[in-house]
């Protein structure tokens, strides 16, 4: 019946259906929710990528692709982005997207580009992510750096071992985990200096990070 309204209702009514037939995974949904892809009010189009996402429907996957990358408002775009996370890492048109999209003009797009990369463990991602350390905005940077933990490249650590004194805790607080999932054990005297960082999460996350690695310093 939702599925049959939205074909009629007013872009406010429509928006509301969508967020309805997301709660509701009907793969009934598909269709209108990508008719709705392209709707001219951007909430509609927001909407719509959510439930697809929701739907994890391989179908969707380039429509997504495309609208995560050339949508002209960046809610859409963040949302398209955080939706191709069910794809298959070596989806060529999704990893593409998500590349892009790691260099989008809106940080919070830039944020969900990373986070999806890390999520998906795109193997080519790393140099990319290397990058997204330096970015102008620190959630960025925290996804990305979550992201190189979550590909395992040991090659990242010599970027991420950089942000174990960062100013930012939270930051130092990823860079240690992120270290640990890398395990390369030349980041251990790093670590080890970390364990008198001045935050207790930070220390608690160096501990875990020694752990990994091996090492029975704490």
């Amino acid at each position: 019946m939702l599925c049959r309204w939205a074909e009629h209702a007013e872009p406010f009514v429509l928006v509301a259906l969508l967020r309805g037939l997301r709660e509701l995974r009907d793969p009934d949904a598909f269709v209108p929710a990508l008719r709705a892809l392209d709707a001219p009010v951007s909430a509609v189009r927001a909407e719509a990528a959510a439930v697809l996402g929701w739907l994890k429907d391989a179908r969707a996957l380039p429509p997504l692709a495309r609208v995560a990358t050339t949508d002209t408002h960046a809610d859409v775009r963040r949302i398209a982005i955080g939706a191709v996370g069910f794809a298959a890492p070596d989806d060529a048109a999704v990893v593409t997207a998500l590349l892009v999209a790691l260099r989008d003009a809106a940080w919070q797009v830039r944020e969900e580009a990373a986070a999806t990369l890390g999520k998906l463990r795109i193997a080519g991602a790393r140099a990319p992510l290397v990058a997204a350390l330096d970015d102008d905005y620190w959630q960025v940077r925290l996804r990305a750096v979550r992201a190189l933990g979550q590909l395992r490249d040991a090659a990242a650590a010599p970027a991420v071992v950089g942000l174990l004194s960062h100013a930012i805790s939270n930051l130092r607080k990823e860079a240690a985990l992120a270290l640990g999932e890398l395990r390369d054990p030349a980041t251990l005297p790093a670590l080890r200096g970390a364990l008198e960082d001045r935050d207790p999460e930070v220390r608690k996350a160096v501990r875990i990070a020694i752990a990994q690695l091996g090492d029975d310093a704490r």
